[in-house]
């Protein structure tokens, strides 16, 4: 195991985006017209009149069409707002006491997602710069019952509100919600976790070659991406890590690495494995539990880091055209 042999030892940098990156991605937007604005479900569905279901339930069909099917749907699993039976259940979800008082709660954090939407929008500039030919969502938030963080569809994506209260927000004490998750549920993150989750829809995951290491560049090229549309923002912020779970893996990048070849899991296609290394996680797993959850994406980003340096011809879109995983290993010449 990892936690044998590797080295723990503490750097005090500042955990930022790097100079580098920012002026690598210092581009200028101000031409590029997009526009967002967040339609806002959640506060049209939690103030309507139960008296009046019937005629509130059909204004609601005809402003959210698309997103309000999938939000009855897929989200709250009311079924489709056609059937006979739904306003009974609709009326039953929207004067349910826990999911009022966490209506009010809701409203309180965000009663106004001006700065957000802002921030949203800024993100979404800066991926059509690089990809003006791709469509930009409508974007909606909506209360899920803790349901999904993001929900996107075609031409849609969904922000749920309510896992995004805050760490400190009650209603996860009571669900008890793991720290390393609730770490993340604060409202800062929505606009990484908005443009990732467009990402990954938009440029999905080739799978001909579905081992770690592929895996691990894959999701190292969502994170550059990220480093694009976002350059001012920091990169714990972009991981969710902590300044401490970042200074860590830029202290053990070198061990990490060599227990990845020593251990011969790179070309792994062990499914398990694999999510061990890739999805959100206390600590990563046969690293120490001080290594956060995703550690081995952040080597993936350290990858990807490394191939667009030495192919510096290469843009953004190329980058994430390219899904010869292989390739960008080998042209990296990743060595820690």
């Amino acid at each position: 195991m990892i936690r044998k042999r590797l080295l723990y030892f503490m750097t005090f940098a500042l955990i930022t985006g790097s100079c580098v990156q920012k002026d690598q991605f210092d581009i200028d937007t101000s031409d590029i017209d997009v526009n967002i604005e967040i339609q806002r479900l959640d506060k049209d569905l939690f103030e309507l009149d139960p008296a009046k279901i019937d005629e509130e339930t059909e204004y609601l069909v005809n402003k959210y069409g698309e997103f309000f099917e999938l939000y009855n749907g897929r989200i709250i699993n009311l079924g489709s707002p056609y059937a006979k039976e739904f306003t009974e259940l609709l009326t039953g979800f929207i004067t349910d006491y826990t999911m009022n008082k966490v209506y009010q709660e809701t409203k309180q954090v965000f009663s106004d997602l001006g700065p957000i939407e802002q921030d949203i929008e800024d993100g979404f500039k800066h991926y059509k710069y690089y990809f003006p030919e791709k469509l930009i969502p409508a974007v909606y938030s909506y209360i899920g019952g803790f349901n999904q963080s993001i929900v996107v569809a075609d031409s849609i994506i969904g922000i749920g509100l309510d896992k995004y209260l805050g760490v400190d927000c009650e209603f996860y004490k009571r669900l008890q919600t793991p720290n390393y998750l609730k770490r993340n549920m604060r409202p800062e993150l929505i606009p990484i976790d908005v443009i990732k989750s467009w990402a990954l829809t938009e440029f999905v995951y080739n799978d001909s070659m579905d081992n770690l290491v592929s895996n691990m560049i894959y999701h190292g090229k969502i994170q550059y991406l990220l480093d694009a549309v976002y350059p001012n923002k920091p990169d714990t912020l972009k991981f969710g890590f902590t300044g401490e779970q970042m200074r860590w893996c830029i202290a053990n990048e070198k061990q990490m690495w060599n227990y990845l070849i020593e251990e011969k899991l790179l070309f792994s296609t062990d499914y398990m494995l694999i999510n061990k290394h890739i999805n959100p996680a206390p600590f990563t797993s046969g690293y120490p539990n001080e290594s956060p959850g995703r550690a081995s994406v952040w080597l993936g980003w350290k990858i990807v880091q490394k191939y667009m340096q030495r192919n510096n011809d290469l843009s953004v879109r190329d980058l994430m055209f390219n899904n010869n995983y292989q390739e960008i290993l080998s042209s990296s010449r990743y060595e820690p």
